[in-house]
């Protein structure tokens, strides 16, 4: 099989990838959010606003800040890095764009409250940014190309729209980072009803458990029909969405392990998710089979009544009341949060945008 694709693959011509360039429209996405989140509270304190530019070196220094800020800076270096390899001076560009973002956002910054302008996290956000063009430079080598190509034709179906909805997949991930949410939920953790709201049933728990039960149903099967229309083959699906969950629920766990108190490291697990996640696994193995359209169109749907559900969901999640249970400080956890939160709101709409587009343009031949 393993000679077959990629005799398959050496015989076709291949179109250059585009995930790169939808890499570094989604890291700048990433960037923003975390650099800016909550995006409100924006005042002047009335210092220069060019002299934080000329701060002695270490303004304000922390491990845990400057090792995120040269992480977070590296996969946008990478992508653009590898978008740019045609131009002459492309690598320098690379560069050279991580390092006008990081100076943009840091000026930004200083005018929001919660946050510090520090000519260290421009250095440090430069320095991710130049190790993503080193890293782009050794894999920007013609044999990792070949095998990403070649793994490309042998896994996903061809076109631009399912190299974005890799790229969008991959946004996903992010979603499941914040332990504070369930397992591919779309709620709350509801302990003890602890704020008032109407039921329109008289059991209000009940109500509440049909909520996170449903929404963890629809979201497991919209996640899983969205794995299963990237893929080539039909065949191939059910190995893509065993790949993925499971490295969502190692993310989820290893997440929960580092930023959560040890005795916390399950509290996400409950009764409900546990019977959600059963009757989606159920719905799957009716569905996966189905022709690709009708998969994008279930997936979008359920994605779709995902959304609803969480709209009808009564309760506003609270950080300070979760904040005992993490190891993190507030800031660092109301930025982690934050980013997940927007995330989270923006994803279903794209996923469901992207499944429908899928659903009008395939072609009827399901090797698609």
């Amino acid at each position: 099989m393993k000679h077959f694709l990629t005799i398959s693959y050496l015989s076709r011509q291949i179109a250059p990838t585009r995930v790169p360039r939808y890499i570094a429209f989604c890291s700048v996405l990433v960037i923003l959010v975390i650099s800016l989140y909550p995006f409100s509270g924006w005042r002047f304190t009335g210092e220069p606003v060019w002299a934080f530019f000329a701060y002695p070196l270490p303004y304000y220094f922390t491990f845990f800040d400057n090792t995120v800020n040269v992480l977070a800076y590296l996969p946008l270096g990478f992508s653009l890095a590898i978008s740019f390899r045609h131009l002459r001076y492309g690598s320098f560009l690379a560069a050279l764009s991580g390092l006008v973002l990081s100076s943009t956002v840091e000026f930004i910054q200083q005018f929001l409250p919660g946050r510090v302008a520090s000519n260290l996290d421009i250095l440090s956000n430069s320095f991710g940014a130049f190790l993503g063009v080193l890293l782009a430079l050794i894999l920007g080598h013609r044999y990792w190309q070949n095998r990403w190509l070649a793994a490309r034709h042998a896994w996903f179906a061809p076109g631009p729209a399912v190299e974005w909805g890799i790229t969008w997949l991959v946004l996903w991930f992010i979603t499941q980072l914040d332990p504070s949410q369930p397992f591919l939920g779309v709620v709350v953790e509801f302990p003890g009803l602890p704020q008032p709201f109407e039921s329109p049933l008289q059991n209000a728990k009940l109500f509440l458990r049909l909520l996170e039960g449903g929404g963890m149903m629809l979201h497991f099967l919209g996640v899983a029909l969205f794995v299963s229309v990237l893929v080539r083959h039909t065949w191939q699906s059910p190995k893509a969405i065993r790949f993925t969950l499971l490295t969502a629920l190692l993310l989820k766990l290893g997440f929960a392990g580092l930023l959560l108190k040890p005795a916390q490291f399950f509290a996400w697990i409950n009764i409900n998710i546990v019977v959600g996640g059963a009757l989606g696994t159920l719905a799957l193995v009716l569905l996966w089979r189905l022709n690709r359209r009708w998969r994008a169109l279930v997936g979008a749907l359920a994605l779709a009544f995902a959304l609803v559900i969480s709209w009808l969901w009564p309760l506003t999640p609270q950080l300070s009341a979760t904040l005992p249970l993490f190891r993190w400080h507030y800031g660092h956890l109301l930025h982690f949060n934050g980013l997940s939160a927007v995330i989270s709101d923006l994803w279903p709409y794209g996923a469901i945008a992207l499944l429908l587009w899928l659903a009008v343009r395939a072609p009827r031949e399901e090797s698609w």
